[in-house]
């Protein structure tokens, strides 16, 4: 009796334990089945490229982990191989946003940024930390690598603008197939733009496939294929493309899907030098500090100098550049140059745009690694010496302006640009026979005066807006006042020095004409002395702390004309009496540095610009009055 009460208690832990096992298998088939039936509904019930609303995504049984690097699509793809089910209908069950077709998903912003429903459909079918889910997305690099700058995740077609803009590749990826042949994950910084070589095989990146010639993972040329929702699927390791009129493959079981193997396809081999290369510029993506002709920069305003030096060589690089570099890296800089040439020799939103092959990624990683690499700041200059005078005989044969104007410039490369520039030394070199002023620093306002400026210098900085032209000109003002460079200038001024700076590197080079380019400063001098000199340096420091003014100087004079007093009204109207007596921009008063709560920039301008228009002429007396008598209090006239 006692061994059948052992054995009956066995059995009884064995009946125990298969029941839990089937309960816990009907629950995975439960899910898988929910994830089907909520695909067959919204590819019946919703109609072509329209939102889709997702119900709160159940958590799925199992998904697999991302690998650290991984691209979200790629693990998207790795989802639905666990789940047995078309990538379309696993983004459905991982609860992400998505525009529906007949046949296709198009997850919203898919690999980019995860919008906000995305985001919380993934957590609750995944359980994975956002910061996991947040990795997988180019996002990533924002602020290094890219700068997602009007992406707005509530506005769909923002993401065009910044598509154009930003080095990288949104609906394709660059891949290297000895990488897919070790494993099915594809990482994530093959789909940035200055992607080129792969520094463990020692190859160059694929971005076409070799048998149906469109870029991996595309679809087809048009448009991105987007995620399949029902078969034909590609097989393991498959292309996937669907060309537009090929045969079907494989005897039309595929639908006309590439069958080519990414492992098979073939790649080209690189030197050393180049994979280090490679790695230096992910460890930078990676927000690692960077270096710029000896000079530490950040990630942001590396890549910004890597942009420009590239829009400089696409303009100003000759065969002498390229003779060293491997036939398909000098091939590459050739097709570029001449497609430029037939696009009207090249307009600027080319000269920025991203390389388009891995050849061309790692041609102009190479060119500018020569300055970028320099040990310090006159051996950076000495290599970006001839870029510049070609740029500058491009400039006067073709007589246009600065075509890279419109590009960030780091102060490194803007201040190699200003050293070796010719036209940049004439006109510093022309300074030197102008005539003393009896002017001082102090005496400079920070903007010169409009009239000045429009009948006498306007004329000599051809496509400037008068604002940074009045800005300019006072700068130069400062020089002839005794400042012996452009930054000693904007600080002898108290000017911004930022500001400063750029207006005097990017207003400089338009300047044809030195001498009497500093013959019209020189008369904008003589007529501050006419008209009587004023300590402007004094009035800045005098009214450097007015930041509003009190409500009993304003209640007199505006509720009669039926005015209200509102914060803002005193801080608008302390920014105009700042403009008033130091004559400088009112968005640099001392009533436009602090906060204003929610404000924002643009609402700001909005109230400024309606307070100044609108004032009437006794309100303005009045402040201008308040002003002169807040001045006199200090001991300044």
């Amino acid at each position: 009796m006692a061994y059948r009460g052992r054995r009956s208690l066995t059995n009884a832990f064995v009946r125990r334990d298969r029941r839990k096992c089937l309960r816990r298998t009907r629950k995975w088939r439960a899910a898988l089945a929910a994830a089907h039936v909520l695909a067959r509904r919204t590819n019946t019930q919703v109609p072509a490229q329209s939102p889709v609303v997702v119900p709160r995504a159940r958590r799925l049984p199992v998904v697999p982990k991302p690998v650290s690097g991984e691209a979200f699509s790629s693990w998207v793809d790795r989802v639905a191989g666990t789940l047995n089910v078309p990538p379309g209908r696993a983004a459905h069950a991982l609860g992400l946003e998505c525009s529906e077709g007949a046949a296709i998903t198009r997850p919203v912003f898919f690999g980019v940024i995860l919008t906000a429903q995305s985001l919380s459909g993934l957590r609750d079918a995944t359980g994975l930390p956002v910061r996991t889910l947040q990795a997988m997305q180019l996002a990533r690099y924002d602020g290094t690598a890219l700068d997602f700058a009007g992406l707005e995740p509530s506005d769909r077609t923002s993401m065009r603008l910044v598509a154009l803009r930003e080095w990288m590749l949104t609906t394709s990826s660059r891949a290297c197939p000895y990488c897919l042949a070790e494993t099915p994950v594809w990482p994530l910084w093959w789909r940035l733009g200055i992607a080129a070589v792969c520094p463990v095989h020692r190859c160059l990146l694929i971005d076409l496939c070799p048998a149906c010639s469109i870029r991996l993972r595309r679809g087809n040329h048009s448009n991105q294929r987007g995620l399949l929702s029902r078969p034909p699927l590609p097989g393991p390791g498959e292309c996937g493309n669907r060309p537009p009129g090929g045969p079907s493959a494989r005897g039309g079981r595929r639908g006309g899907l590439c069958p080519q193997q990414y492992k098979d396809m073939p790649t080209v081999a690189v030197n050393d030098s180049l994979a280090v290369l490679q790695l230096q510029v992910l460890a930078i993506a990676d927000g690692a500090e960077g270096s710029v002709a000896g000079t530490s920069v950040s990630s942001s305003d590396w890549f910004a100098s890597l942009r420009l030096l590239t829009a400089m060589a696409r303009l100003a690089s000759d065969e002498t550049d390229v003779s060293v570099f491997p036939g398909y890296m000098a091939q590459a800089v050739a097709e570029d140059r001449q497609r430029r040439q037939a696009i009207r020799s090249g307009s600027a939103s080319h000269l920025g745009a991203m390389p388009a092959t891995a050849a061309h990624a790692m041609a102009y990683l190479a060119l500018a690694s020569a300055v970028l690499d320099a040990p310090n700041f006159e051996s950076g200059a000495q290599v970006l010496a001839p870029w510049a005078r070609r740029l500058a005989d491009l400039q006067r044969v073709a007589g246009v302006g600065d075509r890279l104007r419109k590009m960030r410039r780091p102060a490194v490369i803007d201040e190699m640009m200003a050293a070796v520039a010719p036209r940049s030394s004439r006109v510093v070199g022309a300074l030197a026979a102008v005539r003393p002023v009896g002017i001082s620093p102090c005496h400079v306002p920070h903007l010169a005066d409009a009239a000045d400026y429009s009948e006498l210098v306007a004329a000599h900085l051809p496509g400037t807006s008068p604002l940074w032209g009045r800005r300019f000109t006072a700068l130069a003002l400062a020089r002839l006042a005794g400042a012996s460079s452009w930054p000693l200038a904007a600080e002898v001024l108290g000017m911004d020095g930022g500001k400063a700076i750029r207006a005097a590197t990017k207003v400089v080079r338009r300047i044809s004409d030195a001498d009497a380019f500093w013959e019209r400063v020189t008369l904008v001098a003589e007529r501050l002395q006419e008209r009587g000199l004023v300590d402007y340096a004094a009035r800045r420091a005098g009214l450097a702390d007015l930041c509003e003014l009190p409500e009993g100087a304003l209640a007199p004079v505006f509720r009669p004309l039926g005015m209200s007093v509102t914060p803002q009204r005193r801080r608008h109207a302390a920014a105009w009496i700042w403009q008033r007596f130091t004559s400088g921009d009112p968005h640099e008063a001392p009533a436009y540095v602090q906060e204003w709560g929610n404000a924002t920039a643009e609402s700001i301008r909005v109230g400024w610009w309606r307070f100044q228009t609108r004032l009437p002429v006794p309100a303005a007396a009045a402040l201008d009055a308040w002003g002169t008598a807040h001045l006199s209090g200090k001991g300044i006239s």
